[in-house]
């Protein structure tokens, strides 16, 4: 019996990688947070992120993040939360249980994007070499 394949329904492709993430959540007063967090990707696209996170943040909650891409480079971005993985809850990232949620970029910057691409396909032609 043939499997029905699953219907995609984000727009751009992810590639799994943990990066540093720094991030502030805006405040009533449309301004971040003086203080940051850091926290780790999960996964990555040109359009977003998985986020981990110590507690879900409320769907349409404001974010401002700076993504630590390797090679010394860096990606300032304003952001929202659209969703919470439900059902893969618990993940550990040194040691600490983290939940995840979905990050969308509002208005990513073309070279952001270019940025963004260049890593996952580098990923993935690093994953090409290892089989």
């Amino acid at each position: 019996m043939k499997v029905p394949k699953r219907i995609e329904k984000r727009g751009s492709v992810r590639t799994q990688v943990s990066v540093p993430v720094k991030y502030r959540v805006y405040g009533e007063d449309s301004k971040p947070q003086k203080s940051s967090v850091t926290g780790h990707s999960r996964d990555i696209s040109v359009g977003g992120l998985k986020l981990a996170v110590k507690e879900h943040d409320p769907i349409g909650t404001e974010l401002e993040l700076e993504i630590m891409l390797p090679r010394n480079l860096g990606m300032h971005t304003s952001a929202r939360v659209i969703g919470k993985v439900v059902g893969q809850d618990e993940w550990r990232v040194d040691g600490t249980v983290t939940r995840f949620n979905r990050i969308s970029f509002v208005e990513p910057d073309k070279d952001a994007q270019v940025l963004i691409l260049r890593l996952m396909f580098e990923l993935m032609r690093q994953k090409g070499l290892r089989k």
